[in-house]
């Protein structure tokens, strides 16, 4: 019975290396592992604590104070971190030097606090956390049945429930265990911190000459020397990929939003899909300044200007309300359900009331499918229905001075309007009987004049004293 049972306990690992096995002579018949030079054979025995950012040959000199090795301690870690720092300071802006001190400046604070986390709880030990080129790993170890999940570095299968596998916690890479050693993209999220914006050209191509005729990620070669190889394009960055980092994903393209308001799915590269997912939700793009035409010719678009600016007016009476801040009514109007069909996302949309400038691309997305409008205009209604029943909020309201009607009206009324120098409403009918002269604004022009002319003869009198 016990050899019974030992020999059913092996069929897991039994089971694994067969699989590995088999995956790794299939991927290398199909010609999908990209084949390594003799002379990168030391590289490859480099251990994961030694693996970082190709170094500048400016800062090879510094390179023993910067710590690369595994066995350093909490105040070698220190010492190299308070280094780093001051290299930083010293070089220039946007320089390559500075790019890649920056880099190692967030690994080795990231390894430092993984160094302390691991003295303070024993149990929490560095294997099971990798920091490689600007992924921090963390190690799974199950996953749930019928999930099938693919290594971002060899392109083969992941079988979750027999093996382990590290998942990057801020751009989601993945990889096997055998595999993660080997990374060699940058971080998506170190990237796209680094660029700040998505790219606002449209696919800006370079060539295959200009890249050496190399995958713009592996370097793998893309001639007829030895194999064909096919170079793929990304729409998102313009740079050749080869099949191993470039899967034929689809994706929205920002730059083709904003110019020609295109919402077709392109093929783009792993790493840019990251990236673009790591932008998807930040409002960073101010579309009236990139394209101020998208809002003549498309209705949509005036319809979200003309919400948001009315929000933006009612959360100034919501804000100083203290009904509004005792029931949060900012926080339970903007949580409510705002549900992108592709990838079912409910979030709070703070930054649609608080300007009007900044979408993010997920805000476009559901503009061009009409479910922002509808979310608004719910918010809207939400609103409106608080400040014309609160005594508060109608108390701050206003009368239309020219009529003299005593109906309140207040800012975000369509059939008012707001000069732009005082700030008071009026019926817009009623403005425009006057030719757009505010009569607020005369009557404080006269007060000044009337002003300056006493205070001239007060200075003439005193003169003449």
């Amino acid at each position: 019975m016990n050899s019974v049972r030992g020999s059913l306990a092996s069929i897991p690992g039994a089971l694994s290396s067969f699989i590995s096995e088999s995956a790794s002579s299939l991927l290398q018949q199909n010609g999908c592992i990209a084949t390594t030079a003799p002379d990168d054979d030391v590289s490859s025995t480099t251990s994961q604590s030694d693996k970082s950012y190709p170094i500048p040959s400016s800062l090879v000199k510094e390179q023993w104070r910067l710590i690369f090795t595994s066995d350093a301690n909490a105040q070698d870690l220190e010492a190299a971190i308070a280094h780093c720092r001051d290299l930083v300071m010293l070089s220039d802006e946007c320089s390559e030097e500075r790019h890649w001190l920056v880099r190692h400046l967030v690994n080795l604070r990231y390894s430092l606090k993984e160094l302390q986390s691991a003295e303070s709880d024993p149990l929490e030990t560095a294997p099971h956390v990798k920091t490689i080129v600007g992924h921090h790993f963390n190690v799974q170890r199950s996953g749930h049945i019928g999930t099938r999940q693919y290594c971002d570095h060899c392109s083969g299968i992941i079988w979750r429930m027999i093996q382990a596998c590290y998942v990057c916690v801020d751009c989601n890479f993945i990889a096997h265990q055998k595999c993660v050693d080997s990374v060699v993209r940058i971080c998506a999220h170190v990237i796209a911190s680094e660029r700040r914006y998505p790219i606002g050209e449209i696919c800006p191509e370079i060539g295959l000459a200009a890249q050496q005729y190399k995958c713009a990620e592996c370097g793998t070669l893309l001639n007829f020397k030895n194999s064909w190889i096919e170079p793929r394009l990304c729409d998102y960055n313009g740079l050749y990929y080869c099949p191993n980092c470039h899967w034929n994903d689809y994706s929205i393209i920002p730059a083709r939003v904003v110019h020609n308001w295109d919402f077709t799915q392109y093929k783009v590269s792993r790493s840019s899909l990251q990236e673009i997912s790591l932008f998807y939700d930040k409002p960073l793009i101010k579309l009236e300044e990139a394209n101020s035409k998208l809002f003549v010719f498309l209705e949509k678009l005036g319809n979200i200007k003309k919400l948001r600016q009315n929000l933006c007016h009612m959360k100034k009476y919501l804000v100083e309300c203290r009904t509004a801040t005792e029931e949060k009514l900012l926080d339970k109007q903007m949580s409510t359900q705002c549900t992108n069909d592709n990838s079912g996302v409910s979030d709070l949309r703070r930054h649609l009331i608080q300007s009007t400038e900044f979408f993010s691309i997920n805000d476009l997305d559901l503009i061009e499918k009409g479910i922002l409008v509808d979310y608004l205009q719910k918010v809207f209604n939400g609103f409106d229905q608080h400040i014309r029943n609160c005594e508060l909020c109608r108390a701050k309201a206003y009368i239309c001075e020219i009529c003299g009607n005593n109906e309140v009206i207040f800012p975000f009324d369509d059939g008012c309007i707001m000069c732009d120098k005082c700030n008071s409403i009026y019926h817009r009918v009623c403005m425009t009987r006057k030719n757009m002269i505010c009569p607020k604004c005369v009557r404080l022009q006269e007060r000044k004049n009337q002003l300056a002319i006493k205070n001239n003869d007060d200075i003439s009198d005193t003169d003449e004293l």
